[in-house]
């Protein structure tokens, strides 16, 4: 089994998804109104803190719902690939970028 190590500001994307959510608003005359409003998430694994101390410490990867900017963002990239990612001022992924590198994962049986 050979191992990945992880890059400051990389990601292992999993998958990602999009849809319609129902928002309430008001409109031009103060009345609520019913919107749909479109949602694009990415799916990530990433490694946990390197933070430790006499309460804390943690180890592996942590899995991430992660908002993004559009559906754009995945256009050219594959599931498994690890990424660098990039956000815009309201901290959603404005650009996915592949390193290169995939990851597999190993069959396990339960």
């Amino acid at each position: 089994m050979s191992e990945y190590s992880f890059k400051e500001n990389e990601y292992l994307v999993v998958g990602w998804a999009q849809g319609l959510m129902d928002t309430e608003e008001e409109d031009a005359n103060g009345k609520k109104v019913n919107v749909q409003r479109p949602y694009y998430q990415l799916f990530v694994l990433s490694p946990v803190s390197s933070y430790k101390s006499d309460t804390y410490t943690a180890c592996g990867l942590k899995a991430q719902k992660l908002r993004c900017a559009s559906d754009a963002v995945w256009k050219n990239i594959n599931p498994m690939e690890v990424c660098n990612l990039f956000f815009d001022e309201k901290k959603r992924v404005a650009m996915a970028v592949s390193t290169g590198e995939a990851v597999s994962l190993e069959s396990i049986s339960l």
